[in-house]
């Protein structure tokens, strides 16, 4: 279960997972490569690629990526989807773009609360809700099952 991001902790291993395989970030490396020290790969959108004016391109093969190093703080752009509310709430925005509408559920179980959240497509619940300490969690990993 954890390999598609469900089975994660909240935090920024989440946060990438979701930015991979939701949000369409992609690795990325600067061609300006002086030595093997400079050689870093990191997360990044094809807007910053456009941005870069050719500086940055988007890593495709799989042994270049495994070659180059992780630049420090990689992951930098990448929003906490899976902790903050306005950030996942980006990730509601990006799912309704793809067809997906987002229902959401609070409980409370064990005097607790619980949020349970899907996506629906074309009427069709993609995958059951599972309960969740925040809202953003429940949205995050609700995107995740939906695209499994």
């Amino acid at each position: 279960m954890k390999e598609n991001g469900i089975g994660m902790n909240p935090g920024r291993d989440l946060d990438i997972e979701v930015a991979v395989k939701v949000m369409g970030f992609i690795w990325l490396k600067h061609l300006l490569q002086f030595s093997a020290e400079l050689a870093v790969k990191w997360l990044g959108t094809t807007a910053d690629v456009e941005q870069s004016g050719g500086v940055y391109v988007p890593l495709v093969k799989e042994s270049e990526m495994v070659s180059l190093k992780l630049r420090e703080n990689f992951d930098e752009t990448v929003p906490n989807y899976s902790t903050q509310i306005d950030a996942a709430q980006q990730v509601v925005e990006h799912m309704k773009s793809l067809g997906y509408t987002y229902l959401s559920e609070k409980k409370l179980e064990q005097e607790q609360n619980r949020y349970y959240g899907n996506f629906v497509k074309d009427g069709i619940d993609v995958a059951a809700p599972i309960g969740h300490s925040s809202e953003a969690e429940a949205i995050v990993k609700a995107a995740l099952a939906a695209l499994a």
